[in-house]
């Protein structure tokens, strides 16, 4: 990789805009840390991060629940009978049946046992990592920006080191999907291709990452390609369909149901999700959120395609993480953040480019 960036051949104006508009977006990240009135923005002390919410043994709720299906079904239980006592037992809704999670993580958990499971998880963490490092390496960046890249994805998979995190599906999508997007190449995606079918069937907030690719696919006519995404999709809602029917089944007409994830929380919302689910989250919200703008703004520097998808890939998920869900979903920002990070080490070339723009239209007055 040179040094040029997608900014390489901008025109002074171009350079200026550009630098405007991203001064602004710093400012109005900073304004949504500072405004504690902002809707979205946390209103209590958040959970720092996995670390310390399985510290001690003291695990969450929401993982003290998984980790009490997997128990059970070890125990011989039927999945959906065991989830939905527990759910109910603990004052979990049961309505709409997406409350109950899909069984894949649970089933592959029970047959593996913890540390079997845990090795699994680590093990897609650290293909993500080699996986990665042979892709930069084909895109000819040089050797220490590839070094740094790598370890700024591994502090973004930093999470499935704690043991107890194994049971929260959100880190093992992050990891597969970091997994799946480091091993796709136009003409060898097959790999890739399973890989992002574990994610799907994980949990289906993977969707929005699959329809990506496969539109990514079909707007540069890759017809086969298109066609076994598309094929996959058609797949996962054949399987969602079962679940659907496998929990009402056991969804009785007093249970509860659950409260609207249509908050509209904005981008505070969607800024407090990836900074909760970072290592940033250890700094305050008004360093870290003009940070993850930085972040952001690193990926559209790296002039490929796959910079191109991790951006609007995250992007997609911060617009939904903008528009739904709560406070206390914010682990949903597991799913893209890993990748975050990485986008650090393109902003040099990037800001360099718009600043020789800038002095070059300069020396032309």
């Amino acid at each position: 990789m040179s040094d040029a960036s997608r900014f390489a051949t901008i025109s002074s104006r171009g350079a200026k805009w550009v630098l405007g508009i991203l001064f602004a977006l710093i400012l109005a990240s900073l304004w949504a840390a500072l405004d504690k009135s902002t809707p979205g923005a946390p209103k209590v002390e958040p959970v720092k991060t996995v670390q310390k919410t399985t510290k001690s043994g003291e695990e969450g709720a929401d993982l003290a629940l998984y980790k009490a299906i997997v128990r059970r079904m070890q125990a011989g239980e039927n999945y959906y009978q065991v989830a939905a006592d527990e759910q109910r037992t603990r004052g979990y809704p049961l309505k709409p049946f997406v409350t109950v999670r899909l069984p894949t993580l649970a089933f592959v958990l029970a047959t593996l046992g913890q540390t079997l499971g845990y090795v699994l998880e680590v093990g897609i963490g650290l293909a993500a990592l080699f996986v990665w490092y042979q892709k930069l390496s084909e895109q000819r960046v040089v050797a220490w920006r590839r070094a740094a890249i790598v370890g700024l994805l591994a502090a973004g998979l930093s999470p499935i080191v704690v043991q107890q995190a194994m049971y929260l599906h959100e880190i093992w999508v992050g990891a597969l999907i970091a997994l799946s997007i480091g091993l796709y190449r136009p003409n060898k995606w097959f790999l890739s291709f399973v890989v992002a079918g574990c994610a799907l069937m994980t949990r289906e907030l993977a969707l929005p990452f699959v329809l990506l690719m496969a539109a990514f696919a079909l707007f540069q006519r890759r017809w086969l390609e298109t066609a076994a995404w598309t094929a996959l999709i058609l797949v996962f809602f054949g399987y969602v369909y079962a679940h659907f029917q496998a929990v009402s089944e056991v969804v009785l007409p007093n249970d509860p149901k659950s409260k609207s994830w249509l908050l509209m929380g904005g981008p505070a919302a969607a800024l407090s999700f990836m900074w909760q689910s970072l290592p940033l989250s250890e700094l305050p919200m008004a360093i870290a959120f003009p940070m993850i703008v930085l972040g952001l703004f690193g990926w559209l520097c790296w002039r490929t395609e796959t910079a191109l998808f991790c951006l609007l890939l995250m992007l997609g998920y911060m617009l939904a993480f903008a528009i739904t869900g709560r406070p206390n979903n914010f682990y949903w920002g597991y799913l893209v953040s890993p990748l975050l990070l990485m986008g650090f080490i393109f902003l040099g070339p990037g800001l360099k480019d718009l600043q020789t723009a800038i002095q070059r239209g300069g020396s032309k007055v």
